[in-house]
């Protein structure tokens, strides 16, 4: 039944005070559940799992992973940082930074106002500062390639990564319990897949042919959906998935400014261990 409320009522905080208010006051009410920590993983996509003709080549999924005990001093440096890029370059503290809308504006009437190249240098700018901003998170990252893939619903394999490195990261290094906040995606798809995962979820053994069940237990409820225009930590992890996108297919066009780049910045923040065959720790199968 506690759990039931907590979710009910994170509901009902984040209409009346906004997505980052909700998420603070969630995170003090967990404190009836005797965790001496709680986790919470930002998660934003890029490209699309379709396999129809205008679908992209790839489908990436990054989560940003922070600490309730850090919550509070991001969420005061975020805002120090978008007054910086109001008065660099006169973009609006309300306004949502979205990256690929930066690159070429379709919806966001106000980014009109500012040149492409200085667009372009709030990604640049917003890059160098995340590792500083968020100082003691750690970012995972998956990246399909979905020709790769033929076989498999994309959107499934790719999210069943994520939930895995997770997991895995609460067990192991954090040793403690989490929740997950993306942006607004395939929820009901999702909460199907989590749910079998927390009871059913087989793992190839190093030691043998055979699998052994690894139950994703330590991610609490399901997935809570924001609007990433509430909330400046999901477009933090949106221009995380995008420069990534950026990295791994450069476009000929943007080349001159150096958008391929930009992942590299990032380096501090990569949770390596995802994958430890992968430079980045970016997990592709």
């Amino acid at each position: 039944m506690a759990m039931t409320h907590f979710h009910l009522k994170i509901k009902t905080d984040v209409a009346e005070k906004g997505v980052d208010a909700g998420i603070a006051d969630g995170k003090k009410r967990l404190n009836i559940f005797k965790i001496s920590n709680m986790y919470i993983m930002y998660v934003d996509e890029s490209g699309d799992p379709g396999t129809h003709p205008n679908s992209s080549p790839h489908f990436i999924l990054s989560g940003l992973i922070v600490s309730q005990n850090d919550w509070d001093k991001y969420l005061i440096r975020l805002k120090e940082f978008r007054k910086s890029i109001k008065s660099k370059y006169g973009l609006n503290q309300r306004t949502e930074i979205h990256a690929s809308e930066l690159i070429r504006v379709n919806k966001l009437e106000e980014y009109k106002k500012i040149s492409k190249s200085k667009r372009i240098n709030i990604i640049k700018d917003y890059c160098s500062q995340l590792p500083m901003i968020f100082d003691s998170a750690s970012v995972i990252n998956v990246c399909i390639k979905i020709e790769d893939h033929p076989d498999h619903d994309i959107f499934n394999l790719a999210w069943s990564r994520l939930f895995q490195r997770y997991d895995t990261f609460l067990k192991k290094k954090a040793n403690d319990k989490g929740i997950i906040v993306a942006d607004d995606t395939d929820s009901l798809k999702l909460m199907s897949l989590q749910r079998k995962m927390r009871l059913y979820n087989p793992i190839p053994s190093h030691f043998s042919g055979t699998s052994y069940n690894a139950p994703i237990d330590s991610i609490l409820e399901d997935i809570f959906s924001r609007s990433s225009h509430h909330s400046y930590f999901i477009q933090s992890v949106d221009l995380i998935a995008h420069c990534l996108y950026r990295k791994e297919y450069p476009k000929g066009s943007l080349r001159k400014y150096g958008l391929e780049n930009q992942f590299q910045k990032l380096d501090p923040l990569l949770l390596k261990e995802a994958c430890k065959s992968d430079e980045y720790g970016i997990v592709r199968k």
